[in-house]
């Protein structure tokens, strides 16, 4: 029973192992009850963890090649997130073998590499910069008048490129005289929650859906212009390919801006303007305070001027240094009584979190 079969291959093919069956990748796809693109992940993750058994001529692996595994993936140029994966595959892989007593979990407590979720790895762009961008974008074509719409819709609404995608004509609706687009948030499966449309991207989707000469509702929000898939939905990769492009037409060709950092202007620029993370968090439809909290250091980071201030120690001693940053205790006496409470609420929030931790 403890004896693995490395062989070659893809897909179904490269988790045959002689003493658990034909149907065992099958049978963990049952196991691991995860959407489809997830399943293509753990397949590439197994593959790789497959070939470095073969290669290393290991056919019962135990706890100390785990170890060896990982100690492998950390001198690879992976980024730590691809590293954590590959890591968590392997170790859902032997907890479902254990489980199914086909394999004994020697994957088990193997601490994987901390990912820091941050990010502030996409620039986001300023308040001028959006200004720039839009106006670049020439609206007399549907293209441009699509192009248009997904830009300022992401950036007021903190969208993300799949909710984007996702999105049909019929997720406008209005509630109570106001005009929202529900979405299907990340991880969900269902458009559950929503975003109130500001008024000229109401009358800017009037105009786009004209050019489309009133398309039906069950059509995708955002489409395809090219003759053969026109009409149709984008894909991910397509939209963030469009956004890429307009970017570096108006000026901003650089690796850090991408579709992404159109989420990551909004988030921003809400903490900028109101000081509260509460309402960012709700804005971002994080589930974690936590992560919300990187767009309080990515404000700190902008206000920061120590590289001026160390040159000014150096060449101009005694130059006024920069205003610092206002102290949170400053922000909350500038708050009314409801904004205190709800902050006060925010701060037992992260203590009770701290205490389960």
């Amino acid at each position: 029973m403890d004896e693995l079969t490395i062989i070659e291959g893809t897909g179904a093919d490269l988790a045959r192992v002689n003493s658990f069956s034909e149907s065992l990748f099958y049978r963990f796809i049952n196991y691991t009850d995860v959407k489809e693109i997830t399943l293509k992940g753990y397949t590439t993750c197994l593959k790789q963890f497959f070939i470095w058994l073969k290669d290393n001529n290991i056919t019962n692996p135990e706890r100390e090649d785990i170890k060896n595994y990982k100690a492998y993936l950390d001198e690879q140029a992976f980024t730590a997130g691809t590293k954590a994966q590959y890591l968590r595959a392997v170790k859902h892989f032997f907890k479902w073998a254990s489980s199914e007593g086909l394999y004994k979990n020697v994957a088990d407590n193997i601490k994987g590499a901390k990912v820091k979720h941050d990010n502030s790895k996409k620039e986001a762009f300023t308040e001028a910069d959006i200004k720039t961008i839009l106006e670049s974008i020439d609206q007399t074509t549907e293209e441009g008048k699509r192009n248009y719409l997904m830009i300022l819709l992401s950036v007021t609404g903190g969208l993300r490129i799949i909710e984007m995608q996702r999105a049909d004509i019929a997720d406008l609706q209005t509630i109570k005289g106001q005009k929202v687009l529900y979405i299907q948030g990340k991880g969900r499966d269902e458009k559950d929650e929503y975003i109130k449309i500001v008024p000229e991207l109401e009358k800017g989707f009037e105009e786009y859906f004209e050019m489309r000469n009133n398309p039906k509702k069950n059509e995708p929000l955002f489409a395809s212009t090219g003759n053969r898939a026109r009409g149709g939905r984008l894909a991910e990769p397509s939209i963030s390919r469009i956004i890429k492009n307009v970017f570096k037409e108006s000026g901003f060709d650089c690796s850090k801006l991408t579709a992404h950092s159109l989420r990551h202007t909004s988030n921003t620029l809400l903490f900028k303007a109101t000081n509260d993370l509460y309402k960012t968090q709700r804005h971002a439809r994080h589930a974690d305070p936590k992560t919300t909290e990187i767009y309080i250091h990515a404000v700190e980071r902008e206000k920061d001027q120590s590289e001026q201030t160390i040159y000014n120690q150096i060449f101009t001693p005694g130059k006024e240094e920069p205003q610092a940053t206002t102290n949170i205790l400053d922000i909350i006496a500038t708050l009314d009584t409801t904004k205190q409470l709800e902050a006060l609420q925010y701060l037992q929030g992260l203590q009770l979190q701290s205490m389960a931790i």
